[in-house]
């Protein structure tokens, strides 16, 4: 079974988005907290014209990692962000990493989604209550 993605700590394009953080020469730092509310991990981001700077704290010492941002054309006529990939250079809106290690994909740290794994007798009673309840009458979720 691969390792869920839920056991990394995420950096998601959106959250920087919604924050306001994407403008040129923003500094900060990210923290990922525990269920307690301490600091687990903080990375320090300084953003540039189109990429992130990462301060990534190792074993040895902190290191740059320097993340391209690129961008989607909407139907809409808008522009979507996007990271790109340090490691493979796919178009990605989350990317990955553990404490004293650098941030990469999904695909590259080779990373499942819980909902992956839902045992077949879960997935097919989900699919058994939306055919037979079309209006929506008893869903759960």
């Amino acid at each position: 079974m691969k390792t869920f993605v839920t056991q990394y700590h995420a950096l998601d394009i959106a959250d920087l988005i919604r924050g306001g953080y994407l403008y040129p020469f923003c500094r900060f730092d990210w923290v990922w907290r525990t269920k307690r509310d301490t600091p687990a991990a903080t990375v320090a981001v300084t953003m540039l014209q189109d990429a992130l700077q990462l301060l990534v704290l190792t074993d040895a010492e902190p290191v740059k990692q320097e993340v391209r941002l690129t961008h989607s054309l909407s139907p809409g006529g808008g522009k979507r962000r996007w990271f790109s990939c340090p490691t493979c250079q796919r178009r990605v809106g989350v990317l990955y990493h553990l404490p004293t290690q650098l941030f990469q994909c999904r695909r590259c740290w080779d990373l499942a989604y819980p909902s992956q794994y839902e045992s077949k007798r879960h997935g097919q009673g989900r699919c058994h209550r939306i055919i037979n309840n079309p209006e929506g009458e008893g869903r759960k979720w």
